[in-house]
């Protein structure tokens, strides 16, 4: 009887019943990973910035041995390309004084008032451990995504606008020239909206770019942020009782968990000011469901913000200069440079 109720459903051109649905295939999160690679020169990792379970997560991958022998190429986001010499160095073992290294991270233009999240800090450091075990050749490469910034020569919003514009077209074109014209595999990390086509994003964002010449290039996964309820939570955490965590759950749409993963009125977070729910609710499905996989990476009252590095705070000449770019951003005294803002231990996501 429900094979005779499917096929009338196709044949009339509607939908099957949600029981025809199959469940998503759910891997524990490397293995899903890798055979993400076997298919896709790149997977793309749409970070919901500081959370801290995907961060480590970073991390386990990178720790893993088929990670360096079948992918060897990271894309950071959160790192100022002027200074690929210094990262070069650092990641093949050689010393590099802090303030030096600090600037790989700390100058992008994405990011404000600068970057100190020592999770994302800390996946530099994994790639440098990881490196110093294996011979020059076989070791893996970071490509800084941030177009090359000089701060010491931006003294008015005006000198910030053209690399500002330069955000997604200055990674798809390092991706094309050293990843995909090599034949080359990457991971690529990138908060979410660079890599997410949907209401509400910018049509020439980094996923649109590269998709536009090299189609199904990318493999997209999106976390689970969590919700900001328990009842919205749920449906989809009751599927991960006695489950490996993380785990990847491929695919989304279509399988019988679409409703699980997302189904309206829910959110993980509030709508921002001026924008309706309505608008809200739309974005946020586009933003939950438009992946190939989703990165479960545990229950939404666990997940936590990866704590902050001191410096903003503790260093006085480094927090002046940040003082003097968030001017620059946004004409406002920065308010965010105390231990309060900058907490030293993990806290809710």
């Amino acid at each position: 009887m429900r094979r005779t109720i499917i096929a009338a459903a196709i044949l009339l051109g509607l939908s099957a019943p949600s029981w025809a649905q199959a469940p998503p295939g759910v891997n524990k999160a490397e293995d899903g990973i890798f055979q993400a690679f076997r298919t896709h020169p790149l997977v793309g990792m749409r970070e919901a910035h500081a959370l801290a379970q995907q961060l480590d997560f970073y991390s386990a991958l990178i720790r893993d041995p088929r990670f360096a022998r079948e992918v060897g190429n990271v894309v950071m986001e959160l790192g100022d390309a002027a200074y690929q010499e210094t990262i070069d160095r650092y990641v093949n073992g050689d010393y590099v004084a802090y303030p030096e290294l600090r600037k790989v991270w700390a100058d992008t233009v994405g990011w404000s008032p600068t970057m100190n999240v020592l999770g994302t800090i800390n996946v530099y450091a994994t790639i440098r451990v990881v490196n110093m075990t294996l011979p020059p050749s076989q070791r893996i490469k970071v490509w800084l995504g941030d177009p090359p910034t000089d701060w010491s020569t931006i003294k008015t919003h005006t000198d910030l606008a053209p690399l500002e514009a330069q955000r997604d077209s200055y990674p798809a074109g390092l991706i094309e020239r050293e990843i995909l014209a090599k034949d080359k595999k990457a991971l690529v990390i990138y908060g979410a909206d660079h890599l997410r086509l949907g209401a509400g994003v910018d049509k020439d964002n980094l996923l649109a770019l590269i998709s536009s010449r090299h189609p199904n290039a990318f493999f997209l996964v999106m976390p689970y942020p969590g919700y900001l309820t328990t009842e919205c939570a749920a449906p989809l955490e009751s599927h991960f009782k006695d489950a490996s965590i993380p785990a990847l759950i491929s695919p989304i749409r279509g399988s019988s968990w679409e409703n699980d993963i997302w189904h309206s009125g829910c959110a993980p977070a509030k709508p921002p000011p001026g924008m309706s729910p309505e608008k809200f609710d739309e974005g946020l499905r586009d933003y939950m469901l438009t992946g190939d996989a989703l990165l479960y990476l545990g229950p939404h009252d666990r997940l936590v913000q990866s704590p902050k590095d001191p410096d903003i705070y503790l260093d006085l000449d480094f927090s002046a200069e940040i003082e003097r770019r968030n001017q620059i951003r946004s004409g406002k005294p920065l308010k965010g440079n105390t231990a309060r803002e900058n907490p030293a231990a993990a806290q809710p996501f």
